[in-house]
């Protein structure tokens, strides 16, 4: 069994505000600067170049971060976010649109699989100057894992295939573009409901291979997949057949699938574990949810694979209407639920999560080519 702490910020105030703040975060906080800073800076040309491409589509961002960057005393070009933003994980997530749920909301279940040596575990609440205000989880302290706005647009993101990135072991970009981080929050940021999501998703250059499901609170929801630079959109309306959509890890789309045909066991599996639960006659709860990331792998949602950098890191059950999220560090199975609203604040700073290993069937990691 391993014990880690998690995060909960709030940040208010201008870009520059926001970034200072986080600034001082990081320096009483020191470990999560081994992610952010670099060993050297960047060069001056591809510095500027990542800096063009965020202002352009994540307007405010380089104000933020030099606002982080006086607070810490160093240059922007040490920051790891604008290296690795302009070109890891596993997850399963779904949508569900007023039709199918008991009490006529609408709702989104994220599970977010991966490991705690490289996430910042930190939940933050932001009412940042001309942007939504939204609450989310950090990924190099300046990105989002995914969040809800105060409009009620929620975004979540799972990797589509091999995460895309420059570390070792990760698929290298094939297209020029933003990471998922930035585009999650340019969303939260800039956008009230799903139409504006898209439009603004069509117009990003993307390098991150991504499955990103977009809901608002009005009956409207879309699948976004993104793959070596090729984009593909399925949009569900509150009055479709299936009020619903859900990915895990692979392609969900007949053109991408042609890109990547190979899928692992465990995204399948996870995707089939949500397809049966979304077409049950009955209409869904969010006491059904609950159980639903509360149960383990491969019954559930669940997965406890730590040592192989695949374990639930959180689990967040979202209510679009109400503007509620409610939130688990670490697995549902061994620690306990929260309640945020969007823009508020946690009961407590810090969370003591306990994550407890175990081992799979060996067919985990198998691969299985579209076809089998």
């Amino acid at each position: 069994m391993q014990q880690i702490q998690g995060y909960f910020s709030s940040i208010e105030g201008t870009r520059y505000e926001a970034g200072y703040q986080q600034g001082e975060f990081a320096k009483k906080h020191p470990h999560f600067l081994q992610g952010i800073l670099l060993n050297e800076p960047l060069p001056v040309d591809q510095w500027k170049e990542a800096v063009a491409l965020l202002e352009q589509y994540c307007p405010g961002i380089t104000e933020e971060i030099d606002g982080f960057c006086a607070a810490l005393e160093v240059p922007p070009s040490l920051i790891s976010y604008y290296a690795n933003s302009a070109l890891h994980s596993g997850c399963s997530h779904c949508a569900i649109l007023p039709a199918k749920t008991a009490n006529g909301h609408t709702y989104m279940l994220r599970n977010y699989d991966l490991s705690p040596n490289v996430d910042d575990m930190r939940l933050c609440s932001t009412s940042i100057e001309k942007a939504y205000k939204h609450t989310g989880f950090s990924v190099f302290l300046f990105g989002r894992t995914e969040g809800m706005n105060e409009h009620g647009l929620c975004v979540t993101f799972s990797a589509c295939g091999m995460p895309v990135g420059n570390a070792p072991g990760m698929r290298p970009p094939r297209a020029s573009g933003l990471q998922f981080w930035a585009v999650v929050r340019a969303v939260l940021e800039q956008c009230r409901n799903v139409s504006e999501a898209v439009r603004l998703v069509k117009e990003m250059p993307i390098a991150s291979n991504m499955n990103l499901i977009v809901c608002d609170p009005h009956g409207h929801a879309a699948l976004i997949e993104t793959f070596d630079g090729h984009k593909a959109i399925r949009e569900v309306e509150e009055a479709s057949q299936a009020p619903y959509v859900a990915a895990t890890n692979h392609p969900l789309f007949a053109d991408i699938e042609q890109l990547e045909p190979g899928k692992l066991n465990h995204s399948v599996i996870r995707q089939h574990i949500l397809q049966q639960f979304l077409e049950k006659p009955a209409s869904v709860t969010m006491e059904d949810l609950q159980s639903l990331v509360s149960t383990e792998y491969p019954q559930g949602l669940a997965v406890h694979n730590y040592n192989q950098w695949f374990g639930t890191l959180r689990s967040m059950l979202f209510d679009l209407d109400d503007r509620i999220i409610n939130i688990c560090f670490g697995s549902p199975i061994d620690n306990p639920w929260y309640t945020v609203p969007v823009g508020g604040k946690m009961p407590v700073d810090r969370v003591q999560v306990t994550m407890q290993h175990h081992d799979y069937a060996p067919d985990f990691w198998q691969m299985k080519i579209s076809g089998d």
